[in-house]
């Protein structure tokens, strides 16, 4: 691993340990989730996934975006009737922006290690209703890989490196929150 990419990774540990234990995120990974608790980890991870693949503006982006608009309406719920985050961190410069493909990017493999629980538990896989877990049609490992080299380049400057580890912490942060904010109700 590269000093780059250990760096991200130590500036987000924490936040992701505390993600992996969200409330509504979860379920993702227990193997008696209901269809209601996908429904609401799918939608709650829309509102941050959709705001920043917009910033981002980039093909995979716009495309994986699609993949959870899809399952979101298998699942029957409207995308476009979602609330979507709004204090994110400012994604107007390379190192940020990378910060920001290093987190979805990442979450993107996550995702894929829960697909196999899902399908299990609730019958949805790669073609209907769990595309954007295994981000269907995607080369998400060549994209990593990828992605893995320019850090690496892009970030071997000290300032640029501090930028996007900051960008990174301040995008689980903002994750944090909102999950916090759309936890579900305490008998839901």
């Amino acid at each position: 691993m590269g000093p780059a990419r250990q760096a991200l990774r130590d500036a987000t540990r924490e936040s992701h340990d505390r993600l992996d234990k969200a409330a509504v995120l979860q379920p993702l990974v227990r193997p008696d989730i209901t269809a209601g608790q996908y429904a609401r980890a799918l939608a709650v991870l829309y509102g941050f996934n959709a705001p920043v693949e917009r910033a981002l503006g980039d093909e995979r982006g716009v495309a994986r975006l699609a993949l959870l608009r899809a399952d979101l309406r298998v699942l029957g719920t409207d995308p476009d009737g979602l609330p979507e985050m709004t204090d994110l961190p400012p994604l107007d410069n390379a190192p940020a922006r990378l910060a920001a493909r290093y987190v979805l990017d990442g979450s993107a493999h996550g995702g894929r290690a829960m697909l196999p629980g899902i399908t299990r538990a609730l019958g949805y896989d790669a073609r209907r209703g769990a595309r954007f877990l295994a981000s269907d049609g995607l080369d998400m490992a060549g994209a990593w890989k990828a992605l893995m080299i320019r850090l690496e380049e892009e970030l071997a400057d000290p300032a640029a490196l501090a930028a996007a580890c900051a960008t990174a912490a301040a995008l689980f942060a903002a994750l944090e929150r909102w999950t916090l904010d759309n936890r579900p109700a305490e008998h839901a």
